[in-house]
């Protein structure tokens, strides 16, 4: 395991001497805020969001949609009190895994662990079809070239494989790019609404608690929270910041307050440009082209062109991000032995998990092998059936890790948290999200199209995982139990 470090102070950052840390350790000192806030943030896919998925709120919960992602980012704000707390004591790559172990027991903590990587990684395969849909719908447009769907996401799955076994901070760069870029499209939009006056002036009714009371209030919860997933992501690289007491929180904290700024901005611009007596005829048409119609109508053609290519870059982004995290929930398990060992090897060059690493990029092309074989849709079926259990596991783990903070900080005071930090926050964070995740499950037929035998299906991989974790983690109490968490106070 390896132990906190200072920022290094030498070129190559390996430890605070200079030397390289004990085999089959993560690289310590490679990533600070910047770099945690944007893998956070190229999860999260903002332009994708934004551009792909906008139209269909605003279809289905009406004008109340920018006071949605405003509410989700306050919830998810309540969250992070205790979670930033935990990962103050607490450093380790699997960090709802650590979290959950820490606070409710190895078995519970071992069965959140798979629960996670299952989660992520099922995300990645629908993240990766998405990418692969959009590049080649890119490339007839552009190039005239008809290439395959199935084709375009095994090459993003190869490429995003590699650069995730490259230096962490070489992910990190990248992403940073290619999220510049999709941020600062969907600006340029919002600023020549702004400019423009709108299509009926500006508006903030939007804004009203009032018409929070519908009935849509649930469906608008379901799509405005699935947005934040990812933010969680600061802590998994808990072994690789550089002054993680302070990195992890603050970037946390920076995650959350720029993606509700964003998403809230964005979503009210597109609004104010619609025109709310208009929006509902626009989205009779098509609702997945109203961002690309009002980009062209206030910017330009032009630009509208440039926004459907870096769609693609912001899908791109994504797969990079959820994949970082999915091999280092592997690796985790593998060091902690509830897997073969041999998974919690790193690369002795990258020190980026190796086993891990190549087993889990070649789960990925195998699953979309498997998909692209099939007759299944990937826009409106293999995305959505993959990334659905991805929200519902990672709100299920943020509920289990909520509690777990209440117990832990309950019984570890030597940190100095306050009432709030280690009791209120956590509680309420625990109420909030199980509300949100009883109207997300609740309203599974809208996202899926499935019935209840299917949507137990899509979402059995999870609880499989849990399972499969608990069990394992139930059979080896007698045995000496391995580190799974370095304490750092």
């Amino acid at each position: 395991m390896s132990t906190e470090t200072t920022p290094s102070q030498t070129a190559d950052p390996l430890t605070a001497t200079g030397t390289r840390p004990a085999p089959n350790t993560l690289r310590p000192n490679a990533v600070g805020v910047g770099e945690l806030v944007f893998f956070v943030l190229s999860c999260a896919a903002p332009l994708t969001g934004m551009a792909g998925m906008v139209g269909l709120v605003f279809l289905l919960a009406g004008p109340i949609v920018p006071a949605g992602y405003l509410i989700a980012g306050a919830v998810y704000a309540i969250f992070a009190v205790g979670f930033t707390a935990m990962s103050r004591h607490l450093r380790n790559s699997g960090a709802f895994y650590a979290y959950v172990t820490a606070g409710l027991g190895k078995v519970a903590g071992a069965g959140s662990a798979v629960m996670a990587y299952v989660a992520y990684a099922v995300g990645e395969v629908g993240f990766a079809a998405a990418a692969g849909v959009f590049a080649s719908l890119a490339m007839t447009e552009v190039a005239g070239l008809d290439v395959p769907w199935q084709v375009s996401a095994l090459v993003v799955a190869v490429v995003v494989s590699v650069l995730s076994y490259l230096k962490v901070n070489i992910g990190a760069r990248v992403l940073g790019v290619l999220l510049i870029a999709e941020i600062g499209i969907l600006f340029v939009m919002a600023v020549a609404v702004l400019v423009q006056g709108g299509y009926e002036g500006f508006s903030f009714e939007s804004f009203n608690p009032v018409n929070l009371a519908t009935p849509s209030v649930g469906v608008l919860f379901v799509f405005t929270f699935i947005m934040f997933i990812g933010f969680e992501q600061t802590a998994v690289y808990s072994e690789e910041a550089r002054d993680p007491k302070r990195t992890v929180p603050r970037a946390t904290y920076l995650s959350i307050v720029l993606l509700a700024g964003i998403f809230t901005f964005i979503s009210w611009t597109v609004l104010m440009a619609a025109g709310p007596s208009r929006l509902e005829s626009l989205l009779a048409d098509d609702p997945s082209s109203l961002m690309f119609n009002l980009n062209t109508e206030y910017v330009g053609e032009a630009v509208t062109g440039v926004m459907q290519l870096l769609i693609v870059t912001s899908f791109i982004a994504g797969v990079l991000a959820v994949h970082n995290a999915s091999t280092r929930y592997l690796y985790s398990l593998g060091r902690e032995q509830l897997i073969p060992a041999a998974f919690g090897r790193t690369d002795p060059r990258t020190l980026t998990p190796s086993v891990a690493g190549v087993v889990h990029a070649a789960a990925i092309v195998v699953a979309l092998i498997a998909f692209g074989l099939t007759s299944l849709d990937p826009y409106t079926q293999i995305i959505v059936w993959t990334n659905t259990p991805t929200l519902v596991g990672v709100m299920a783990l943020e509920i289990l890790t909520s509690v777990a903070v209440i117990r832990y900080l309950g019984r570890n005071r030597s940190g100095g948290e306050t009432l709030w930090q280690r009791l209120i926050a956590p509680g309420l964070a625990t109420v909030l999200l199980g509300a949100v995740l009883l109207l997300v499950i609740s309203q599974m037929k809208l996202l899926t199209g499935l019935g209840a035998v299917g949507n137990s299906i899509v979402l059995a991989p999870l609880v499989l995982g849990f399972i499969i974790g608990a069990i394992r983690a139930g059979r080896m109490r007698h045995t000496p139990a391995p580190t799974t968490a370095e304490l750092t106070h």
